[in-house]
């Protein structure tokens, strides 16, 4: 079954309205590549009968399923920084104080100004909170 996650759709393109032009970018690749990974279409996402077709098994709807967290395929590709980061702020499993933590590294994280190990601790909390 896909693990796409509407809900999760949405909180990501809420940030579209950012008055940051890199963290809208980023919402908005994020976006797209959950719906890519998903197997689905943006006509798909946005049509009304969206809930029944997200819930037909693989074979149902012609379309490889998802394996990772949020419909990612883990096998395709390492998520950017980037995208782990949205995911580590939109998963309800990051406690507050992190996500209280993450929103001062933001802009170093849209810019592609983190260190190695704010990579490296990205990605931690991104298997910890999100995978894990």
């Amino acid at each position: 079954m896909s693990t796409f996650n509407r809900a999760t759709l949405v909180k990501v393109l809420e940030i579209l309205d950012s008055s940051h032009a890199g963290e809208a970018l980023a919402a908005a690749k994020l976006a797209s590549a959950m719906v890519r990974d998903a197997g689905l279409t943006w006509d798909e996402i946005l049509a009304p009968e969206i809930r029944g077709q997200a819930l037909l098994a693989p074979a149902a709807t012609g379309r490889p399923a998802g394996t990772g967290p949020f419909g990612y395929r883990r096998e395709e590709r390492e998520l950017s920084p980037h995208e782990q980061f949205f995911m580590v702020l939109l998963s309800p499993r990051t406690p507050s104080e992190i996500k209280r933590k993450l929103r001062g590294l933001e802009a170093r994280v849209l810019d592609g100004e983190i260190t190695p190990q704010e990579t490296q601790d990205l990605r931690f909390m991104y298997q910890s909170f999100v995978v894990g």
